[in-house]
């Protein structure tokens, strides 16, 4: 045996004294090799682990020279007057160490503010742990469907019959455009609510003006928003005062009973008033048709209920009330888990905001991961340099703790200058992350414990990053280097190299998924969506344009603004009505499967552009009965399984449609969602027409016709505000989650791969100046610059092949898993991987270029010169 193992070794390193470690490894050796002829390999090693394991009981441990007390505040300093002297000496190291850890903890802060700020939602509530969203859960078709909209009866039935519930309140979000009138002031408003008087008391939206608890019980009672109220009042005390509410034509009066402080950020509810439900009752009816799930049911317990009780106690009250609702069960889900974990597959929890967040978290660990190789590989590499200044510390009296203590402060320093530059990058490219990201997020709103956590972790990479180093240049044999010279082990040359595979290991997965979410994002923005949204524009019906929607129309028309005019009951681009419940000839009474509604007007067809397949489009003028007339598409025909679908009926809530047309399949809602059966019903329900839809002259320029809808509209609804809607605009709203995800993904590629490429640069130059004097007598024989750059490159791109290689198949399958959470995505090919590589090797080459060309282009004269 030439040498012990590496285990054995530093152990004796460490605790034996200096003056003893070669004469105890030469013993050993001696008895190992002798063990091996008496007694076999095996049984050999065993012995001599054994053996070196004695050197270390209590009583050699005490005889040895290592201190367990702390340093003092002055050797403390002292360390600290060292460490700033070896780093200003290696002004580029230093530099490299620093940005790449300051540039990687910046983006990384960034994230995790984005985190806590997500994971902090709803914890601002007394009541949290009491609070729960009532859930259907629904088998259908072999499957179990889960969704959180409800019929608006559950909540007053959980609340009476149900003595561990404390409060049940339905919920529901104003869906229109509503006119608020004070005095001779109007503001129009659309994030309003209906809620029951309960909220306020289940909910920790503290009231600046009012009492929580009667706030709402009037029907004719309004509570508002601080800045709404601002808007309504000015600086006026509101509390008592009376609102004109206008819907279409109806004019409601109000009185202020309450004023709320201005919600928080970190709330999924958004609504600037409240109006209590009771106000609906009052004056339409209460809805007590379980079959309508309209809306969110809030569920508060009381103290000490176990919410498995009370989820066995709820779970079959819609068998009970309703006798087509055996097969929908109802679930209480916690309320603080409806943000992170609001997905579910065949009824069981499976993810949902969640999985973005592991992902944002990951990736902030590697872009910190990737500085902290800098560090440990640029500290290593200086090992070589620092060898005898080591050596010589260590024959002068210097004990092994305390270049582990001189080490580790150098880290720290180090890494507290990189904690205070990523805190000041971080504070200025704050509002620019906010704004990609559509967030409100604010360091002067983090709570204490979060920058407790931040320096912890400081310290944390403080000691990963320089751990390492720290034990490694202080193990180092002091006779040794002092007779033969520093020279890098080849443990830790293979250690270096394993950490740039990693480091460009992790830059390659992101390259790849940066161009894998460009790639996605740019197939769903330009997929077939089924109707045209470009030259396609809506308009809220309010106010007086109901009545007037004729002569709206025929202007528009008559002018040559429009080629087309209709209305629907819902934008396109959202979801307001869906049933299971519709039957037809032949349909098997156990398929519940969804069907999206949506009333329009006649010419809708022509209107969106779908593309009519069977049939015709729905006419008023010609066909008076169409008024019960619908248009299906292919996926509700594939579903009714009709051969020849034209003058067939479907029913639905009592009434017998006749189906007049199919069109193809279109994209409703967004291309997240997978096409479903949609039927577009004649206006026989026309209080539910809530928008129009108007195709604009494309042959006109846009602001003419632009400028022509805004005065038609204000001729015929002079009271309210011009608010028009492009389709392509609206659609395009729903790629904002793909677009930051890309944009992050694209930010953190980049970093990555700077702040890997610093650290190659900074192995390249240790690299060269190890090998200066090699080079200077390469060019005295003769070598050429391109051979000895070459020669000096390849052992620095080496790693990074092998990284290539390494990565390449765990960002395939990642990439794979990731695309397959969309119902239509784009496909992977090895193009992106070449493009992949090819980047990742051409920054490398370029990086080392800098120097290896350099060096080879200097004069070997000064090369050889004596130090």
């Amino acid at each position: 045996m030439k040498a012990l193992p590496t285990f054995i070794a530093k152990l004796i390193r460490t605790i034996c004294p200096d003056h003893l470690v070669d004469q105890i490894e030469g013993d050993l050796i001696e008895l190992y090799n002798y063990d091996v002829k008496t007694i076999g390999h095996a049984r050999a090693r065993r012995k001599l682990f054994w053996t070196a394991l004695r050197f270390f009981r209590p009583g050699i441990l005490m005889r040895n020279r290592v201190s367990l007390n702390p340093p003092s505040a002055s050797m403390l300093s002292n360390y600290s007057k060292i460490a700033v002297r070896v780093m200003s000496r290696s002004k580029t190291i230093t530099a490299i160490n620093i940005s790449g850890l300051a540039f990687g903890l910046s983006a990384a802060l960034l994230l995790f503010v984005w985190i806590y700020h997500e994971f902090s939602f709803e914890k601002f509530h007394r009541n949290r742990e009491r609070l729960y969203v009532a859930w259907n859960r629904a088998h259908e078709n072999g499957e179990i469907h889960c969704w959180s909209t409800t019929p608006r009866v559950l909540a007053p039935t959980l609340q009476k019959e149900y003595a561990s519930i404390e409060h049940a309140v339905s919920f529901a979000q104003w869906g229109s455009t509503q006119r608020f009138r004070v005095g001779e002031k109007n503001v129009l408003k659309t994030t309003g609510a209906y809620t029951e008087p309960s909220f306020l008391s289940m909910f920790s939206f503290p009231l600046l003006k009012g009492d929580a608890a009667t706030a709402l019980n009037d029907p004719k009672s309004i509570v508002l928003t601080e800045d709404f109220a601002r808007d309504l009042f000015g600086n006026r005390d509101p509390l008592g005062e009376t609102v004109t509410v206008s819907e279409d034509e109806h004019n409601f009066e109000f009185t202020v009973t309450g004023v709320l402080k201005d919600l928080p950020s970190n709330t999924a509810f958004n609504f600037e008033y409240i109006i209590p439900y009771s106000f609906i009752d009052t004056n339409w009816g209460l809805d007590d048709f379980w079959g309508n799930n309209s809306v969110l049911t809030l569920v508060m317990t009381k103290p000490d209920v176990n919410d498995q009780f009370v989820n066995e106690q709820v779970r079959d009250v819609e068998k009970k009330h309703y006798k087509d609702g055996q097969h929908i069960e109802i679930f209480l889900y916690p309320f603080l888990k409806n943000r992170l974990y609001s997905r579910f597959e065949n009824g069981v929890p499976a993810g949902g905001r969640i999985d973005e967040m592991i992902v944002v978290s990951i990736l902030a660990i590697c872009l910190v991961l990737i500085g902290c190789i800098n560090f440990i590989n640029l500290s290593t590499a200086r090992a070589q340099k620092r060898a005898k200044e080591i050596s010589v510390r260590k024959v002068t009296g210097a004990v092994q703790r305390s270049l582990v203590v001189q080490f580790l402060v150098e880290s720290m320093i180090t890494c507290g200058v990189a904690a205070l530059l990523s805190l000041g990058l971080a504070y200025v490219l704050l509002p620019y992350f906010n704004i990609v990201m559509q967030e409100q997020l604010s360091f002067f709103e983090l709570p204490v414990s979060f920058w407790a956590y931040f320096a912890g972790a400081i310290g944390l990479v403080s000691l990963l990053a320089g751990g390492y180093p720290a034990f490694y240049l202080s193990s180092l044999p002091s006779l040794r280097v002092l007779k033969i010279g520093g020279t890098a082990s080849k443990t830790n040359k293979v250690m270096r190299s394993t950490l740039v595979v990693a480091q460009f290991g992790i830059a390659i997965v992101l390259i790849v998924g940066s161009i894998v979410v460009y790639r996605q994002s740019a197939f769903l923005q330009n997929m077939e969506r089924g109707y045209a949204v470009n030259n396609l524009v809506y308009v809220p019906l309010t106010g007086e344009l109901q009545k007037n929607y004729s002569a709206f129309r025929e202007e528009l028309l008559s002018q040559g603004v429009a080629s087309a005019v209709s209305r629907t009951s819902t934008p396109f681009t959202e979801q307001w009505s869906s049933t299971g419940s519709m039957t037809w000839a032949g349909k098997n009474p156990e398929d519940r499967t969804d069907i999206e509604r949506i009333v329009t007007d006649e010419g809708m067809v022509k209107t969106a552009a779908l593309t009519l397949i069977a049939g015709r489009d729905i006419n008023l003028k010609e066909y008076p009965s169409d008024s019960t007339a619908v248009v299906i598409n292919e996926s509700a025909l594939r579903l009714m399984n009709f051969k020849d679908p034209i003058g067939e009926t479907i029913r639905d809530n009592g009434i017998d449609w006749k189906i007049v047309g199919v069109v193809k399949d279109f994209v409703f809602v967004s291309p997240f969602i997978q096409k479903s059966p949609v039927v577009l019903f004649g206006n026989k329900y026309s209080s539910s027409l809530s928008f129009v839809y108007i195709r604009l002259d494309e042959k006109m320029p846009i602001t003419k016709v632009v400028g022509a809808v805004e005065a038609a509209h204000r001729k015929y609804n002079p009271d309210y505000p011009f608010e028009l809607h492009f389709a392509d605009a609206e659609y395009q709203r729903s790629f904002h989650f793909l677009e930051s995800t890309q944009t992050v993904a694209g930010a953190a590629t980049v970093l990555a791969i700077f702040i890997a490429c610093i650290g190659l640069l900074g192995l390249s130059i240790y690299m060269i100046e190890v090998k200066r004097k090699e080079i200077g007598i390469r060019k005295v024989l003769g070598g050429s610059v391109f051979g000895i750059t070459r020669l000096l490159s390849a052992s620095s791109l080496r790693p990074i092949v092998l990284a290539v290689i390494i990565f390449s198949p765990m960002s395939w399958f990642a990439m794979e898993s990731w695309l397959g959470l969309f119902p239509y995505r784009t496909s992977l090919d090895l193009g992106m991987f070449l493009l992949a590589t090819i980047l990742i090797l051409l920054v490398a080459v370029l990086t080392v270029s800098t120097q290896t060309i350099k060096v080879a282009l200097n004069n070997p004269v000064d090369s050889l010169r004596s130090d």
